[in-house]
């Protein structure tokens, strides 16, 4: 068996706990990670992050590893969903894709000046936070929550251990 960490393109392949099948001991996060596309395109292209999805690797990466620690099984795995903020100047886009790669069970999408606004808001929400240490604060936890916006899925349930 071939041992591979990268696809042929560069992009670290992953299991769903967002590490390499072969080498276990390595974790991807973010724009490195090799997600298949859904479909060909005339010209070869990788599937888009946002940051959110890039939170929720990460969230399940510190967990995995914690759990390692621990001398514990690894069980965290992203949702990858995306939420943007794209700025455009003086007007913005803004959408949900829960999860990102299809099929979807959330697609939402606004533009417009209000975008652009809720950006430059969010731009100083977000610097106050990396400023203070504090990476999810409840707040953003409950409303996240109320949105019904995850970061990890739902542990499987082990059939024979929970019968």
């Amino acid at each position: 068996m071939a041992e591979i960490v990268v696809n042929p393109r560069g992009f670290v392949v992953v299991d769903q706990y967002q590490r390499n099948p072969v080498f276990p001991e390595i974790f991807a996060v973010g724009v490195c990670v090799a997600i298949p596309p859904i479909g060909p395109t005339p010209v070869p292209v990788g599937v888009p992050k946002t940051g959110f999805m890039i939170e929720s690797m990460v969230t399940a990466v510190a967990h995995n590893i914690g759990a390692l620690l621990r001398d514990k099984t690894v069980g965290a795995r992203p949702t990858w969903n995306a939420v943007c903020l794209a700025d455009f100047g003086d007007s913005g886009v803004a959408f949900v894709a829960q999860p990102q790669i299809p099929p979807r069970n959330v697609n939402w999408a606004a533009k417009g000046a209000r975008v652009h606004l809720a950006k430059v808001g969010f731009e100083k929400y977000f610097l106050r936070k990396i400023r203070t240490g504090e990476s999810e604060p409840f707040y953003e936890r409950f409303v996240l929550n109320r949105l019904d916006i995850q970061k990890l899925k739902q542990p499987e349930m082990d059939p024979v251990s929970h019968v």
